[in-house]
């Protein structure tokens, strides 16, 4: 069911343990703070905020998706792409009649995605089993899955809700451990779960049960929760903050991290983005030259000090809501999750 969605953070703290062993300091070292990290004048984060908060209140979830995707890709084809936005919507319009409740248009849109059919040229969409841990970020692109017709929870989730946006619904993306999932508001205002790797409904108990959930995370609201469209372009922009913890600047990265965390102050991914950044910073910086703060002049001592912290206090920040670093062993019972159930669209490939 769940998707692994690694990133830097098991290196990071990896090395964190190691660098622990250096941190035998007085207090009073550790008290003083500088500024570790300029945020720069990202225009990206210019768009995606005005994305979020549209002057007449309704966000575009397809308009904050073709951002996303120019972003990483600046050849990008906007107007080639809301085309085939628009042609799978109307697929989906065409089977069935005006009126239709919500969740009969879910229905039909879960059948042109993932049945086989003369619809989508008996070619559906499935989990990519060739990337089974989450490590490839294209898979989390929209662009790459209508291309190759082979997602992840994160694109094969956020399709759905692009989608049945087009298509009138009213749908969110819900966050849960290592997955995302979708949520549908039907006829009469209930909230609906939508599983996007394994097309069904499953209540809020199962997901607690298979991803270990903590009450503490649904308490404090990063799991299993109905997020607004602002919060869930925050969720959106999750494969970007990848893409800018391998190919930007660390304080760009954090940028962007503190963008999503101010759309949704529960957003677990932004805050440990957020973490990232610093200790990305603190690696380019120090880590990578073997360099210790009993090493360092009292001026590096300060940078190397605020740099530190401000990774604890956000990784702290995030472990007080519940969220807790992947497992090895997590991972793998995830992936057999996902080969072994019977109606998994992992295993919905069909004939090309």
């Amino acid at each position: 069911m769940a998707t692994v969605r690694t990133r830097s953070i098991m290196r990071r703290l990896l090395w964190a343990s190691v660098m622990a062993c250096f941190m035998a300091l007085s207090s009073d070292v550790w008290a003083q703070t500088a500024d570790a990290l300029l945020l720069p004048d990202d225009p990206n984060v210019r768009i995606l905020e005005q994305l979020a908060n549209p002057s007449d209140g309704r966000v575009d979830y397809a308009k904050v998706e073709v951002a996303i995707e120019h972003m990483v890709n600046p050849s990008f084809d906007d107007a080639a792409f809301e085309a085939e936005l628009n042609h799978w919507a109307n697929i989906v319009r065409a089977h069935i009649p005006e009126g239709t409740p919500p969740t009969q248009v879910m229905t039909a849109l879960g059948e042109v995605i993932y049945t086989s059919g003369p619809w989508n040229d008996h070619h559906p969409f499935s989990y990519d089993l060739a990337d089974q841990s989450g490590l490839n970020v294209q898979t989390k692109l929209i662009s790459n899955y209508l291309r190759t017709r082979k997602g992840n929870c994160v694109s094969m989730s956020t399709l759905l809700v692009i989608l049945g946006q087009k298509l009138g619904l009213d749908m969110t993306l819900t966050q849960a451990p290592q997955h995302e999932f979708v949520r549908l508001r039907d006829i009469n205002g209930r909230w609906i779960n939508i599983e996007a790797t394994s097309p069904g409904s499953s209540p809020d108990d199962t997901y607690i049960r298979d991803l270990h959930i903590s009450s503490l995370a649904i308490r404090s609201g990063i799991y299993l929760r109905t997020t607004t469209p602002r919060e869930t372009v925050a969720a959106m922009i999750s494969p970007l903050e990848s893409v800018y913890a391998h190919t930007r600047p660390p304080a760009y990265l954090l940028g962007l991290a503190e963008l999503a965390e101010r759309l949704d102050p529960k957003n677990a991914d932004g805050i440990v983005f957020e973490a990232d950044a610093y200790f990305l910073k603190l690696g380019h910086r120090y880590l990578v030259h073997h360099l210790t703060p009993n090493r360092l002049p009292p001026t590096q001592r300060l940078d190397f000090n605020a740099l530190y912290n401000a990774n604890v206090r956000l990784i702290n920040q995030a472990e007080a809501m519940g969220w807790t670093p992947p497992t090895e062993s997590g991972n793998e019972e995830d992936l057999q999750r996902i080969q072994n159930k019977p109606d998994t669209a992992a295993n919905r490939s069909g004939a090309k």
